[in-house]
């Protein structure tokens, strides 16, 4: 009697876990609206406030995730372009790309205070250098970061269209890859990319890069 007893609470409990990995499997998904939602408040704008909000799902290595696009219009007449990976089963931002562009095929008057994109690139590159430190600072603090919460894999001055840049490359924790450009000029942070390093070669990877760059630029 004892024997089926402990079958029937075993196999009781096998069939709980089954029903309940069944329920997680066939859970619903967050609609494309609350993708939307998810995207617009980690980049910190309102809905109103962009051009082109779209949602798209996709798969990538199994991971089924909305692809949500849209554009934030700017005082210069250019537009920051936003791409946000959001899992579709758990709502998790998964990748957050935002890169600016000097032009958009977008149905939108070009505001009367923005200059040609020739004069204002002149404007950069007469002007000044913020240095390295402030540089790092501005790129830091665009994705919300503190020096401390990172490793760096690249941090030098470069040109960009002629224009005097400082390019970035940091991680946090072996789990995420982030990088951009800083304008040397005023600070402006551009091309900005953040990646989820997911794979354990790419992970690997990551951590000879942090390496590399540390001892290159240890201090004496």
């Amino acid at each position: 009697m004892k024997k089926n007893l402990k079958k029937l609470s075993s196999l009781s409990l096998v069939l709980a876990l089954v029903f309940s990995l069944s329920v997680s499997a066939f859970a619903a998904d967050i609609s494309a609206d609350r993708a939307k939602e998810i995207a617009l408040g980690k980049a910190g704008v309102a809905a109103e406030d962009v051009l082109n909000l779209r949602a798209k799902l996709d798969y990538d290595d199994g991971l089924k995730y909305y692809e949500v696009d849209f554009l934030v219009p700017q005082a210069d007449g250019s537009y920051l372009e936003y791409e946000v990976e959001v899992g579709a089963a758990n709502g998790k931002v998964y990748d957050y790309d935002v890169d600016r562009e000097g032009r958009a095929n977008v149905k939108a008057e070009p505001k009367a205070e923005a200059k040609p994109k020739a004069e204002v690139k002149k404007q950069v590159v007469n002007g000044g250098d913020i240095g390295l430190a402030e540089a790092k600072k501005a790129a830091l603090a665009h994705f919300g970061l503190n020096e401390a919460d990172v490793k760096f894999v690249e941090a030098k001055k470069d040109y960009d269209d002629g224009v005097l840049v400082y390019d970035f490359g940091f991680a946090k924790g072996y789990e995420v890859k982030y990088s951009c450009e800083v304008v040397a000029a005023n600070g402006l942070v551009k091309d900005a990319e953040r990646e989820v390093v997911r794979g354990f070669f790419d992970k690997v990877e990551l951590f000879f890069e942090v390496l590399v760059y540390a001892l290159l630029n240890r201090k004496s």
